[in-house]
This record gives structure tokens, sequence and C-alpha cells, in this order.
């Protein structure tokens, strides 16, 4: 049994559950306390105090997991010069480690640099291990698996709508199930009135609706919706952002599938979500390649008035609306 674990992938909620899964494994029926589990921030503590913390000999009991959130030293991020780790140690430590101190390293991020000398040692004395993304299936799966442990059920066409408004986002969708959950009480099953009336759309959900709303030629409608973001607080540089990031998606989407990419291997390719691929698949066919590369070229050109320009953000916003 390997006793140097890293689990990483960009949901958070998803590597903890991963590390809690693999730290009940380890423990086995032997509760998780302060005897036998330490945890450390790599943002906030020491390289040397983990590896001196790794080869303590537990108290009080016969195993000991040591857990490091943020484990950032395994990824391209940067930090400043003067919170560089020395690293040879920590290396000699991979290379020699022997103890039988479960560590576990957590990374928030997509991927690890496999260009650091760290993380090539880490592929030949640690156990890796990537938590992806729920797809679809499985976040309706999961869904109805946590409502089953409260007796609750939802109905297909709920829970359709609900992943429709909050999208493939973990933390979005589990938040808004514990609403939808006190919001009905005693009620055992949830019924599509009952999301409708509780979930609020999501920011990347809105965007998809916007720009559903311009290519059905329902300008005053994607206006609105626009207006009504901004008065929730978005900037409209950002929501700029986001409805570019939709068209380009359209537009590789549309390339790709002409190929014959399937809707897995254009999220592969372009690096996104097999659910926001669905969605860009169903609006993306309704173009002209040509008229997508005339939108994102609107969307470069606005966005240079926007950062340039003394207009009104909203109006520069509303116009380019109009113009699609």
């Amino acid at each position: 049994m390997s006793y140097l674990h890293v689990v990483y992938g960009e949901v958070p909620e998803l590597v903890d559950k991963e590390s809690d899964q693999l730290i009940e494994s380890y423990l086995e029926k032997e509760p998780k306390d302060d005897f036998n589990f330490v945890k450390y921030n790599l943002y906030d503590t020491e390289l040397n105090t983990i590896m001196e913390e790794a080869m303590t000999l537990p108290f009080f009991s016969d195993k000991k997991v040591v857990l490091v959130q943020n484990s950032y030293i395994f990824t391209g991020e940067k930090v400043a010069k003067e919170k560089q780790p020395n690293l040879e140690e920590f290396i000699r430590f991979l290379e020699n480690y022997d103890g039988q101190t479960l560590i576990v390293f957590q990374v928030n991020a997509v991927k690890l640099d496999e260009r650091k000398k760290v993380v090539k040692l880490l592929k030949k004395y640690a156990s890796l291990k990537k938590v992806e993304q729920f797809t679809e299936q499985e976040m309706k799966t999961w869904i109805q698996k946590e409502l089953h442990e409260q007796f609750k059920d939802i109905k297909q066409d709920a829970l359709d709508t609900l992943i429709g408004l909050t999208g493939i986002h973990y933390r979005i969708v589990q938040q808004e199930l514990e609403k939808i959950v006190l919001f009905i009480g005693d009620q055992p099953t949830i019924t599509k009135k009952d999301v409708q009336t509780i979930v609020n759309r999501s920011l990347e959900q809105n965007v998809f609706l916007l720009t559903e709303y311009i290519q059905k030629g329902q300008k005053d409608r994607a206006i609105q919706l626009m207006k009504d973001l901004i008065q929730l607080k978005e900037e409209p540089i950002k929501l700029l952002a986001l409805i570019t990031s939709n068209y380009r998606l359209y537009y590789q989407s549309l390339i790709l599938s002409q190929k014959g990419y399937s809707q897995q291997q254009i999220a592969k390719t372009v690096g996104v979500h097999p659910y926001r691929v669905k969605l860009a698949l169903q609006q993306c066919r309704k173009y002209q390649l040509h008229q997508l590369l005339e939108i994102i070229n609107a969307c470069a050109e606005t966005d240079y008035k926007l950062k340039s320009s003394y207009m009104d953000k909203v109006l520069i916003l509303e116009l380019f609306i109009l113009s699609l």
C-alpha cells in the first residue's frame, strides 16, 4: 500500500470528498480525531513542519493521517519569492519516505505541472488520483441519491429543470438542493414547480439563455436579461467575456461537429465540460460558420469600446446586442 497520495481536480468539494473516502478507508473503523488526524494548509505552513509531522509517531492511536490542503507546489502556480519553498529537502523526503503515516496532498487544479521534478517523483512514489467533474448523468444520480438519503424523491422533469437552471456545478447544485428541501418541508416529492419557485438560474446558464434569445431574434428579451444581470451587480465587461466565450464555443463546436466529432470528443478537444458542449451544439447548428465569426469579431470590437470609450457601458452592450 502507498502511504503517499495526491488528490487533484478543479472542483474543491469533490477533491474533499475523494480525500475523505481515502482517509476513512485507511483508518477503517477508527474515528477521525486529534490523535490520528492533522490538517495543514500549504499556503501558511512550512514544508519542514509537514515532513516532521509525517515522521512523528501517532499518540494513543495505531494510525495517523496528515492532510495537506492547497498543495500548490505541484502546479504552475506562482508565489512570492520569499514564500517559495526549498524543494530539495522535500524531494529527498519523497525518495526516502518509508513511514506508515498516510499523507494526502490536495491540489485544486485540473492538472499537475509535469515539467517539475517534484511531480515526476510523485508519479514514481505516490498514488495520484484525478477527480473529474460530474457528467450530467452522474450529477442527476448524485442528486437522487442525496434526496433518497433524506427520504425524498424528485420528478424527472423537475430534475431536468434543476440541471437546466444550475448547470453541472456541484457547489451550486448542492446549495440549491438544500434550499428546495427546506422549502418543501414534509412533502415527499420535488416537483418542477418547486424547482422553478426556489432555484435561481446560474450566471453561466443566464448567458446561454441570453445568446439563445439573440439567436431567436428576441433582442428585447436579451437586453432585459442583460439589464437584470447588471442590476444584480454583474459587470458589463464580465458579461461580454461570457457571451464571447459562448460564441467561441459555438464556433469550435460547429467546426468539430462538421468533422464528425462526438459531443465527448469536442469537450475533450476544446477543454470544457460536455454539458456546455451539449448546450452549444443545440445553438451552433442554427448558424453558418461565417456568421459566428462575424459575431466573435463584433465581440472583440465591443470589448475594445467597453475598455476605451467614455460612453455608458450598459448602452454599449445594448447596442452590441441590437447589432447582432
